[in-house]
């Protein structure tokens, strides 16, 4: 973790001064963490994630929201790479209030592919406080599985990445959710607490995973560094880096 902040320092010194100013808006608006805000892309990005997912994403006015990503990790079968393809339509974004619908299309290795409908509202207050409501749907979905959960009733997934193996998960009903939320620390505009919440399932009470990071931005680059706890149960790091242009 402390060389993982050395690196973040290293780049922060390394991006222009005159960056460092901030604008009306927030930075990344169009998104909290990972999850997808109401707001459409400005301009263009690209970053990594967990230092092994690339990602990067381009905004088509102030309507359409294009994005992608897909891992590079080292010595891991091109079949078994994971990536994802996202596209947003803002459909109105005013006076603090934004609404957008898309979809996003997740591949958890060629054997298991997903397809998402969502919907997302964002409220932004005068101090750049947001707050982000989504609903999402499993539309399709083509995946490998082993079978049926004894105690849930769920299909259970199986994600084999050669050549390390499997592993599976539950990847229960077809309607989820997650709540979103950002801030600057106070006396710092250069920084933000961000968390989010998702459940895959409303209708299993276990099947969620929370997130708190914190951001170190510019108008230029911004880097998060947090930890992700999941109910597995599993309490990992992450930490996500992105540039704009």
């Amino acid at each position: 973790m402390r060389r993982l902040f050395s690196i973040i320092s290293l780049l922060a010194l390394i991006t222009p001064v005159r960056s460092m100013a901030q604008s009306d808006s927030v930075v990344d608006g169009y998104r909290h963490f990972i999850m997808p805000t109401g707001k459409p892309i400005e301009g263009g990005y690209f970053g990594f994630w967990e230092l092994a997912f690339l990602t990067g994403g381009y905004g088509f006015g102030d309507v359409l929201s294009v994005s992608g990503g897909l891992t590079v990790m080292p010595t891991v079968a091109v079949r078994s790479q994971f990536g994802y393809l996202q596209s947003k339509l803002t459909l109105f974004d005013d006076q603090g209030l934004s609404l957008a619908t898309g979809l996003n299309y997740l591949r958890l290795t060629s054997d298991n592919t997903l397809l998402h409908l969502f919907g997302s509202l964002t409220y932004e207050m005068p101090g750049q406080t947001r707050i982000t409501g989504l609903l999402f749907y499993k539309i399709y979905s083509n995946t490998s599985t082993l079978g049926e959960s004894s105690s849930t009733n769920s299909t259970l997934i199986t994600v084999n990445v050669v050549p390390y193996g499997a592993f599976t998960f539950n990847y229960t009903g077809g309607l989820g959710a997650g709540l979103g939320f950002d801030t600057p620390l106070p006396g710092n505009k250069n920084m933000r607490f961000v968390a989010e919440a998702w459940s895959h399932d409303l209708t299993q009470p276990t099947a969620f995973a929370v997130l708190g990071a914190l951001r170190l931005e510019s108008q230029t680059f911004s880097s998060d560094f947090g930890f992700m706890f999941f109910t597995l149960p599993l309490l990992a790091p992450v930490a996500n880096f992105v540039w704009r242009f």
